[in-house]
């Protein structure tokens, strides 16, 4: 056959089908793996193309996600430096409380955990692996007159009128969340006022000690109520008032204490007792009331809470800013 004139179309169809035929049936594995890399081309293709789209999706929320904690960490220190200069909100103006409702509404608009109270649910339900408002706390704010007017000192500046001599300091003020034992306590700490010190330093002849009494004996008041939260409103702590706690904790206890009185053991000695006041009183006989009955003692609602600051808003209205202790003093 003269393969030189046959060009025609129909022609090299022909002889186009039987060498694939021939080749085919010499060489079956290699179209076999021609086609499986064409389709694994393919795929991979798609593959591809679903990665890409992941990538760029899980950039985005990654950048969102830092944003968002920029905007918190810069909303958090302005909160925390008006706490400072107006003394834990005791001495703010009413601008100065405006200013820290607008900062605490953007908070809460930016609020990483959804389920704050989760370890406080009937169910004992797991972890969800968000902060938790379990542990100890410390009071950096609030607008609560109920808190505020504990400083004596703070609330008679505002006043002409001479203060009397306070038979107490406020010391710290906190708040204790025990869900292993669905209760929640507000602690106060009590130390001996300034003017006490000054004269048992004036009557030992310490003139040149004019500490505060921050060494001295303290008593912490604890309130303690039972909280219930229920996975349908998980911002939502419902407390009834289950008792009341006051304690004595003097230098003399971490120090192993003196000898007790033998004739009287539960009596402080007269020096203790002058230095320390109801701090050593309270140390050798705490008092604890548990009763059977719970009394309502009101709700709040938390706004926002991360790993470091909880903000809390209770039913009549009032705001609480927490920090999270990471070394307790109480």
């Amino acid at each position: 056959m003269n393969l030189k004139r046959s060009g025609s179309p129909s022609m090299l169809l022909i002889l186009g089908i039987i060498a694939l035929g021939y080749f085919s049936a010499k060489f079956p594995s290699a179209l076999a793996f021609t086609s499986t890399f064409s389709s694994r081309a393919r795929n991979a293709n798609r593959r591809d193309g679903k990665y890409q789209q992941f990538m760029s999706t899980s950039a985005d929320a990654i950048s969102e996600e830092i944003e968002s904690f920029q905007k918190r960490q810069a909303l958090k220190l302005s909160l925390l430096f008006i706490a400072k200069d107006t003394k834990r909100g005791f001495s703010a103006t009413s601008s100065q409380r405006k200013e820290v409702a607008e900062i605490i509404k953007q908070l809460a608009q930016l609020n990483p955990t959804k389920e704050p109270a989760v370890s406080y649910y009937e169910n004992d339900q797991a972890a969800s692996g968000e902060p938790s408002i379990s542990g100890k706390w410390t009071l950096a704010y609030t607008n609560a007159p109920d808190i505020t007017s504990l400083d004596v000192s703070l609330s008679s500046a505002s006043t002409f009128l001479p203060a009397p001599p306070s038979t107490a300091k406020l010391g710290r003020i906190g708040q204790d969340c025990d869900a292993s034992q669905s209760t929640i306590a507000n602690v106060i700490e009590w130390k001996r006022p300034e003017w006490l010190g000054n004269m048992i330093n004036n009557m030992n002849g310490d003139t040149e000690n004019s500490k505060s009494g921050d060494e001295s004996g303290r008593v912490l008041q604890k309130v303690v109520c039972e909280a219930k939260v229920s996975p349908e409103r998980p911002n939502i702590v419902d407390l009834k008032l289950v008792g009341f706690e006051l304690l004595g904790q003097t230098p003399e206890d971490s120090d192993g204490g003196k000898e007790n009185n033998l004739l009287f053991p539960w009596l402080p000695d007269f020096s203790s007792l002058l230095r320390e006041g109801p701090a050593a009183l309270f140390s050798k006989n705490p008092i604890s009331l548990r009763g059977p009955l719970k009394a309502p003692f009101g709700q709040f609602e938390i706004k926002y809470l991360d790993d470091e600051m909880r903000i809390i808003k209770t039913n009549q209205g009032y705001f609480a800013v927490n920090m999270r202790e990471s070394d307790p003093w109480f």
